[in-house]
């Protein structure tokens, strides 16, 4: 009697050792993430030891500049040797810096306005050979006032010069101030010094004086002009 043959299941079982399909979908995702990681990892190092090396290479002495190296220029009546010198003291800098140094443009930039001379720090730049240079704008006399039985000279934002500060041709305010002149680098807030710096904008006179209705302007062609207050 021939023996009966078993009806075949309309979908075969995976065979033994083979994965369901959502076995295989989590082990390729599992896969990917770790990849992603590796990589991660990596990159994360590969940064690290940029900023390592950095690090060392900014400590190496070929990098070292001396603030008495600094190229830029002088104000008037001053040598650059003397004017680093008094910039380094007033601002407290240290002898050497890194050239490399991420933060030198904005640490030199408060170093050099510490200055009364300094109106402003136009820009630092490194040199190809690690040298540094700052271009600076200098405060300019406008004004010589009187006050204590001395001259002072002031620019044209009202600030105090240092004493020594030569000028020429600016304009005198005749009669002594009343008010003590503050540091050398500060604003002189005087009513009488403020009302004649606005007065030398506006009309450039040699000499201005203070009257009892207003102010009276002398020109360098000697003619005057009144100026109510």
């Amino acid at each position: 009697m021939p023996r009966k043959r078993e009806p075949k299941p309309l979908l075969e079982s995976p065979g033994p050792g083979a994965d369901p399909p959502r076995s295989g979908l989590a082990r390729r995702l599992l896969i990917v993430a770790l990849t992603l990681t590796v990589v991660a990892g990596v990159l994360w190092g590969v940064a690290r030891l940029g900023d390592e090396a950095r690090r060392g290479i900014g400590n190496r002495d070929r990098y070292t500049v001396h603030f008495a190296d600094i190229d830029c220029a002088a104000p008037p009546g001053l040598e650059r040797p003397a004017f680093l010198s008094e910039v380094r003291y007033v601002s407290n800098f240290p002898e050497t810096f890194q050239s490399l140094d991420s933060d030198l443009g904005a640490k030199l930039t408060a170093a050099f306005a510490a200055h009364p001379w300094v109106a402003a720090t136009e820009g630092v730049t490194v040199t190809p050979t690690g040298g540094v240079q700052v271009k600076l704008r200098f405060r300019v006399p406008v004004l010589r006032v009187r006050s204590e039985g001395r001259a002072v000279l002031i620019d044209a934002g009202g600030v105090v010069l240092p004493a020594d500060a030569p000028a020429a041709n600016v304009a005198e305010l005749e009669g002594a101030v009343r008010t003590r002149p503050p540091a050398a680098g500060q604003v002189w807030r005087d009513a009488d010094v403020k009302r004649a710096v606005e007065l030398v904008a506006s009309h450039d006179p040699r000499r201005i004086e203070k009257a009892a209705t207003g102010w009276r302007l002398t020109a360098a062609d000697g003619k005057t002009l009144l100026v109510d207050r």
